[in-house]
């Protein structure tokens, strides 16, 4: 139950307006951390904890205001030169912002803030006296992270991959930024405390974590609505009146091509008002990207390394639905470069590259698609590493291993349980990331590939549709039904020979290319009789499994919208829609299909068996 009543609204908007104000200050303190002297940037981010702090006197959020004002005191000393910015500064200062991000959550949950961490509150305090060692120090009584924050640590008070996923994903800890950390020399950045550097990184991830269900639309957009919707109802009155005059007998030359050239109107007008209600949900993906400079400089300092985080393409827009999804894979894919892309200090200078590091993380349109680029300009990877690895901890057969690529080695990583860390550190080297990664890209029907050159770097590529309210799909039949199955999933369509399916273990098998790949019946999945005839093969690859699922026939692809069936759902059909030729088409959840497939789904050709000979 919220505590705000009749203020809801006022809630609403100042968390959207202030969620925005603060992950600019975010990005501005990074940058104030490479050029301490820009009064530019010490203007703009007092003026930042000043608007937060007007807006929650608005909604009576008195602590969030005492914490603001106090923030924006310091921060008015320091552009007036009466205190210098040194690296214990700084820490406190991203303390204080981690507070501002716990208190944001409480108000998300509909509850008053509490009062900021003791610790927090005489840092800042003590640095307004002008003792900014003082200040660090007094940071580092404050109580320790509590462990869901840290991230289930496994009792080493280190933060755990799943847990950070689970956190990520949904969960709502207690999250106290301030945390022990030893003293930081003033010349050059060294390494947050593993518990301070941990809770802000958390702070920062969890400030997105509630999916909000408005959505900021441009007036100019919301107009071109209205002029399109005002044009097909024009279109409209002028059938009816076409529709008159036919069904009185005028059906002369000159009415038939002005029922041609309405209808074809319509249909422009029509496809002009879907992309422009289409338009309405798309958001600028800076809206992402500006949480993830903080994330960067916060491992960057707790690994003890020097890494910049070059953002391009903000401006590109992406559907809002996609943007807020996106937020756990890209997380892990920063952290990831920083981590085991970036190399430290002194291997960058025995490699005879600068010690500042380069992290870029892009976004470009391609066509119908968004292309989004993690980059970093580390040590890169070793196919032949890669595949000694996964052979190692039994992800993949010797033998297997031998017959791939170097790219198909370097894909190797998005497998289960993959890691070439020897040492388990707080975030990463447990096996756990990157195929979460794969899979939560392949949900939004996108794709993942990845390029590494030894000594040079790596480059993960996201490749995703606009939109998910259009579904690329490939279009087949079961008898005279239609089906359709997510393009993003189909490998290659494949005939169906009886005498190609070989019985392993009982169940049909057919060999692609020298791989094993098991045989399904889509009627047997969905508990239909299967019809003689000739059979086609659809290769379905998903980051789970692959396998063969036969159909009668296939008709080509098409881009549909997506209904749901809510009162009414078969197992394994994800949504419906309709055809050019006006007929219902099963549109297929091919997870759920598989979940309990019965035996029926192993029964085509089963009169024909032939054993296929293992070797030994």
């Amino acid at each position: 139950m919220s505590e705000f009543g009749d203020m809801e609204d006022l809630l609403q908007d100042f968390l959207q307006e202030a969620g925005d104000l603060l992950s600019g200050v975010d990005n501005k303190l990074v940058d104030l951390e490479k050029r301490p002297n820009d009064r530019g940037l010490l203007n703009d981010i007092f003026r930042g904890f000043h608007t937060i702090k007007g807006g929650a006197g608005f909604i009576n959020a008195g602590e969030l205001v005492a914490l603001c004002h106090l923030t924006e005191n310091l921060f008015d000393r320091l552009r007036n030169g009466e205190l210098q910015i040194v690296p214990e500064t700084m820490d406190v200062i991203m303390a204080a912002t981690g507070e501002v991000r716990r208190m944001f959550g409480q108000l998300r949950g509909g509850q008053m803030p509490s009062a900021a961490d003791s610790g927090v509150t005489r840092a800042l305090q003590v640095v307004l006296e002008g003792d900014a060692a003082g200040g660090l120090a007094a940071v580092t009584v404050a109580p320790e992270v509590p462990a869901a924050a840290s991230a289930a640590e496994g009792g080493g008070g280190e933060p755990d991959w799943p847990a950070l996923l689970r956190v990520v994903s949904g969960g709502k800890p207690e999250v106290a930024p301030a945390a022990a950390a030893p003293s930081v020399p003033k010349e050059a950045a060294a390494p947050a405390p593993k518990s301070q550097a941990a809770a802000a990184a958390a702070a920062v991830i969890n400030s997105g974590v509630a999916r909000e269900t408005t959505i900021r639309i441009d007036t100019e957009r919301l107009d071109q609505v209205l002029t399109l919707s005002g044009e097909i109802g024009l279109t409209k009155n002028r059938l009816n009146c076409l529709r008159t005059d036919l069904v009185h007998g005028k059906n002369d030359d000159g009415t038939l091509r002005a029922l041609d050239d309405a209808v074809s109107q319509l249909d422009l007008l029509v496809s002009s008002l879907q992309n422009a209600v289409m338009k309405t949900r798309m958001q600028p993906i800076s809206r992402l990207f500006q949480k993830y400079p903080r994330i960067a400089r916060d491992l960057a300092r707790q690994l003890g390394k020097d890494v910049d985080l070059v953002l391009s393409g903000e401006e590109t827009e992406i559907d809002k639905t996609m943007l807020e999804d996106l937020n756990d894979p890209l997380v892990h894919l920063v952290r990831n470069a920083i981590d085991h892309g970036v190399e430290g200090p002194e291997e960058r200078q025995r490699g005879g590259k600068a010690v500042r590091a380069q992290v870029h993380l892009s976004a470009r349109q391609e066509g119908d698609h968004i292309v989004i680029e993690i980059a970093d300009d580390g040590r890169g990877m070793s196919p032949e590493t890669i595949r000694q690895k996964a052979v190692e901890k039994g992800l993949i057969s010797p033998e297997a291993a031998a017959e791939l690529d170097d790219r198909g080695c370097l894909n190797l990583i998005f497998l289960p349980g993959f890691s070439t860390k020897n040492v388990i550190s707080d975030v990463s080297g447990r096996g756990v990331g990157m195929d979460v990664v794969k899979t939560n890209i392949q949900k939004l029907n996108g794709q993942i590939d990845i390029e590494s050159n030894v000594g040079k770097g790596t480059v993960i590529a996201i490749g995703l549709p606009l939109t998910l309210a259009i579904l690329p799909v490939l279009l087949m039949r079961l008898g005279e039904q239609p089906f359709a199955v997510p393009l993003t999933l189909v490998r290659e369509i494949l005939k169906v020979e009886p005498k190609e399916i070989q019985q392993v273990g009982g169940k049909p098998m057919m060999i692609v290319r020298g791989e094993v790949i098991p045989v399904l019946s889509l009627a047997g999945l969905i508990g239909w009789q299967e019809q003689p005839g000739a059979k086609v093969g659809v290769l379905i690859q998903s980051a789970e499994t692959q396998f063969i699922l036969v159909v009668d026939s296939f008709t080509g692809r098409d881009d549909v919208v997506i209904k749901s069936l809510d009162a009414f759902r078969p197992k394994g059909v994800a949504g419906v829609t309709m055809s050019a030729e006006g007929e219902i088409v099963l549109i297929l959840d091919v997870k759920e299909l598989l979940s309990q497939p019965s035996e029926q789904a192993y029964t085509l050709f089963a009169d024909e068996p032939k054993q296929l000979a293992m070797a030994a």
